[in-house]
């Protein structure tokens, strides 16, 4: 079962307009409970920062170890 906190790394295609796109790694964020169902999970895909090109009120800076 995909988990709440675990890191898979999944294709993102198709993407549209400025999705992130590609193999990418996110961080499942949807509960166990909501896991458990079919083709729902909630997820926030990782980017570099240097991508980004100011800070936006979404955005969450995780320092890199």
């Amino acid at each position: 079962m995909i988990s709440r906190g675990h890191i898979y790394f999944v294709d993102l295609e198709p993407a549209r307009g400025r999705e992130q796109a590609g193999r990418r790694p996110v961080l499942v964020v949807s509960s166990d409970a909501i896991n458990r169902q079919p083709l729902v999970v909630t997820v926030v895909v990782g980017t570099d920062a240097a991508r980004i090109p100011r800070d936006y009120p979404t955005n969450v800076r995780v320092p890199a170890k």
